[in-house]
């Protein structure tokens, strides 16, 4: 479980440009890399039910601080045994600020052989930005990581 002190840091790096930036460019170069690959996104909802479908989504608490510093809606309830809070009648309510789990995961066959390297791929890079900017690094579970800083997300 990570701290309140661990979720302001986050929320605080997550909120200056220069990391915003990174964040942002890192995701677009693994949509560049996932159009080479030719994958297609069915929109079937599979990806965001989690629990249904046999697989979890692991992120970084950066990546949730920066996700929910990009949210419109406070209003968001979480379930550790449900699909993502924000599928929303099958369908990815956040798609443009997903994290990047979601963004390298497709049910499309003949994609799995290169999902694990390209996630990797970008995972190193994330944790080269915390590196970088000297920020704490932690891994966690998305819905329960969510459960933790939701409720700590700063009014801006």
């Amino acid at each position: 479980m990570c701290d309140a002190h661990s979720w302001q840091q986050w929320y605080q790096m997550s909120m200056l440009p220069h990391i915003s930036d990174r964040i942002v460019e890192l995701y677009d170069a693994l949509g560049t890399a996932i159009e080479q690959q030719g994958a297609t996104c069915w929109s079937s909802g599979k990806c965001c039910n989690f629990n249904a479908h046999g697989h979890l989504l692991y992120v970084t608490g950066l990546e949730i601080a920066w996700y929910c510093h990009q949210l419109q809606s406070t209003a968001v309830t979480v379930d550790l045994k449900a699909a993502c809070p924000f599928q929303i009648d099958g369908l990815c309510s956040t798609h443009a600020i997903r994290p990047l789990g979601c963004r390298v995961y497709f049910c499309q066959a003949g994609t799995a052989d290169w999902q694990q390297d390209l996630y990797e791929q970008f995972q190193k890079q994330l944790v080269q930005l915390h590196e970088d900017q000297a920020i704490p690094y932690a891994y966690m579970e998305w819905r329960y990581g969510l459960a933790q800083a939701l409720p700590l997300r700063p009014l801006t």
